[in-house]
């Protein structure tokens, strides 16, 4: 079991891709002619394509990884159950076998109590029924402690074969993760290549436009925030005001009922339309959570990516930020995988429903929306927790919410 867990080493997958961030640092070659505007353009295009491209199967490989990693650890949970209970079952097993033994030795010591010795023992009819209950109550109690014995040892097979089950899907496991490593190796030697055979007028576009986009998402969550802020201060405001006029009309309603006809019927319209105008609803509801989750993610921008990471602080993958933004914020546990969120979602919808604080999600990568399109995500291996827009890097199909 230890050898198992020394291969799943989430900093020995770390190792190779560490580099993959690190690449878009490498210094691109120069250009043999100066490209015109729109041709920079069009390849700084096509190489962002490429390099998104490569993100997207880099993010699968991560996906793939963690659910391995998950899947061993629960296999190996279960080995500790059947374990611990294959070693209660034979500290039973021990306790039953004592008692059958120690009556084996007093039946041979004694001899064995038979039908005649039950008469011949009895004075009077009751000393026999005392006597042949006692007799059979012993009986039965060998019985059941036999019984007993025979159960546990069917039991202890049955825990032994789940035992080796667990153990070959843990095996499976370590397999499929070292399989994921290698094919993110394999990726980061391909992003390598693909940045270095970059122009530098592309390379410059591609970094003015990424910082760009950056740049909108921040600014766009601040905007939201801020018009987040102004609606609650604005809900508020229209409640305190709609209380006092309840109030000031409960006040009035003796001289109200004194009026004339026409008096009452205005009185009664106008309470009428203020009623009606007051309720409303949206088919995913609000997420109620969602500035506590933005600020969440806010707190970890700058954190380096890790491979698997859960460290809240010191590195993190993409589902590691998201989960912990939503425990921290709100107290619920979303799952710890990419696919583990989309199943747990209570509300999914399309990328364009999110609300700040609603997880943009697709197989192989998960963000926090941070409204107007925008969103923090933990990228890649290399990079740290940042800012981004739908503008820039969009591979997701839904929005996720919980509540």
């Amino acid at each position: 079991m230890t050898t198992l867990n020394a291969r799943l080493t989430r900093r020995a997958f770390l190792g190779g891709a560490a580099a993959f961030g690190a690449a878009a640092m490498v210094s691109p070659k120069n250009a043999f002619a100066d490209p015109t505007s729109a041709d920079v353009q069009a390849q700084a295009d096509e190489a962002r394509q490429k390099l998104n491209s490569m993100r997207e199967q880099l993010g699968v490989a991560s996906a793939n990884y963690n659910q391995a990693v998950q899947e061993h650890d629960e296999a190996v949970s279960k080995m500790d159950e059947c374990q611990t209970k294959i070693d209660d079952n034979n500290a039973q097993i021990d306790k039953l076998q004592d008692k059958l033994s120690k009556r084996a030795r007093n039946m041979y010591r004694d001899g064995q109590t038979t039908f005649l010795d039950v008469i011949l023992g009895s004075n009077s009819f009751d000393d026999f029924a005392k006597n042949w209950d006692t007799l059979t109550s012993l009986n039965e109690k060998d019985s059941e402690m036999v019984e007993q014995t025979k159960n546990l040892r069917a039991d202890n097979e049955a825990q032994k074969q789940e035992y080796a089950n667990q153990a070959d899907i843990a095996q499976q496991k370590v397999e499929e993760a070292d399989a994921a490593q290698k094919q993110a190796e394999e990726l980061v030697q391909q992003y390598q290549n693909e940045v270095d055979s970059l122009d530098s007028q592309v390379a410059e576009l591609l970094a003015e436009e990424e910082a760009a986009a950056q740049k909108a998402a921040e600014e766009a969550a601040a905007a939201a925030a801020a018009q987040a802020e102004a609606a609650s201060s604005s809900s508020n405001t229209s409640s305190s005001a709609s209380n006092s006029s309840a109030s000031s009309d409960s006040s009035s309603s003796d001289s109200a009922t004194s009026g004339s006809a026409s008096d009452n019927g205005g009185g009664s319209s106008s309470g009428s339309s203020s009623s009606s105008s007051g309720n409303s609803s949206s088919g995913g509801g609000s997420n109620n959570y969602g500035g506590s989750v933005v600020a969440a993610a806010q707190s970890q921008l700058g954190v380096p990516y890790v491979w698997g990471g859960t460290a809240w602080g010191s590195g993190l993958d993409c589902s590691g930020l998201t989960s912990g933004c939503w425990k921290r914020a709100a107290g619920i546990w979303i799952g710890r995988t990419t696919w583990d969120q989309i199943a747990s979602a209570q509300w999914t919808g399309s990328v364009s429903e999110a609300q700040a604080g609603d997880v943009y999600a697709c197989g192989s990568h998960v963000a926090i929306a941070t409204g107007g399109g925008g969103y923090i995500h933990a990228p890649q291996p290399g990079e740290v927790v940042c800012y981004s827009s739908l503008s820039w890097y969009n591979p997701f199909y839904c929005a996720l919410r919980w509540y």
